[in-house]
């Protein structure tokens, strides 16, 4: 199947073309459970990402990846996610709770981009273990904050290269659209498959608010995809709107949680992956051709067997398009 067929398949006959934006991105995400609550400090706890996105044009070869034909540009990006137990202060946490984990990732990816569709294709390589310096980043922030130290690291996974292939796509539906006011529906497609997570997952999103025609929505969750959906701005002008979204996925492998796969781990994980998974985003976004200012929480259930209940994880992300 060629591209303009699946682009076809895909956007149900309708392909909007887009004018090139020629204007680069940089933006910083910052994730933690402290900003929803404070008092959380467990299992996906914090992560941070630098990323850069080059202006829109032609790149020769890297036109030729994916499925659809758009606007291509491609995208650099800098990560670390960091995981904890429930039972944080103990040396020793059970084993059947989530792991000390840390992870450093490189992520390279392609994007093509159509008016109302978005696709993003990346690579992901990186360190999990010791090497990813987990331990250290969070020691450094609590110490800041003058909050306790977790004693437990010295059980955290063993150091592993990480190699993930990532595949996301998104297709915007306007409901409504005025001059001061749209209302657009978005449903999103995300694809993993490597040795750090294996996973579909599918979301739709409902946007409300001004001039919506210029972005698509935030990045997810740091170390949990491939970063594509970076929510970088494609158009001058100011727009704000609030977002929410509802979706599910099957998560075939995760190594935050199942540990390592080829390297050897002298503690035995006994937490038990829960396959299927719901989410809930809900957020809101100030953006414009220059600065850009996101707040999202995602809130997830219980992603193994042993946890207690569902995990909320906040996110404000900083861009700068130039």
């Amino acid at each position: 199947m060629n591209k303009r067929l699946f682009g076809f398949f895909f956007s149900l006959g309708i392909l909007l073309q887009a004018q090139p934006y020629e204007k680069h991105f940089l933006s910083f995400i910052t994730q933690n459970d402290a900003y929803v609550d404070s008092m959380i400090d467990r299992y996906y706890t914090a992560g941070h990402s630098l990323t850069y996105a080059s202006k829109e044009g032609d790149y020769g070869w890297l036109n030729t990846f994916g499925f659809i034909s758009g606007e291509t540009s491609f995208s650099l990006q800098l990560s670390q996610s960091i995981y904890a137990p429930k039972n944080k202060f103990d040396l020793y946490p059970p084993l059947d709770d989530h792991p000390y984990a840390g992870f450093l990732s490189f992520i390279f990816g392609i994007h093509h981009r159509q008016e109302n569709m978005l696709e993003g294709l990346g690579i992901r390589i990186g360190i999990a273990g010791k090497m990813a310096m987990g331990k250290q980043a969070q020691d450094a922030i609590h110490t800041a904050l003058d909050v306790g130290l977790l004693s437990g690291w010295m059980t955290q996974i063993q150091n592993e290269w990480i190699v993930n292939l990532y595949y996301e796509w998104s297709y915007k539906h306007f409901l409504y659209q005025s001059t001061y006011f749209d209302i657009e529906v978005s449903p999103t497609i995300e694809l993993a498959f490597g040795n750090a997570n294996i996973y579909g997952k599918l979301t739709t999103f409902l946007r409300l608010g001004y001039n919506l025609k210029t972005t698509f929505l935030p990045q997810g969750v740091i170390g949990e995809n491939g970063g594509l959906q970076n929510g970088r701005v494609y158009g001058d002008g100011i727009g704000f709107f609030g977002f929410f979204g509802l979706g599910g996925s099957y998560v075939a492998r995760k190594m935050a949680i199942e540990g390592n796969l080829f390297s050897h781990d002298p503690y035995p994980r006994n937490a038990i992956l829960n396959h299927w998974v719901g989410h809930m985003i809900g957020g809101i976004s100030f953006v414009s051709g220059n600065l850009s200012l996101s707040y999202m929480a995602v809130c997830t259930t219980r992603e193994f067997r042993q946890q207690e209940n569902l995990h909320a994880i906040g996110s404000i992300w900083l861009a700068y398009s130039f």
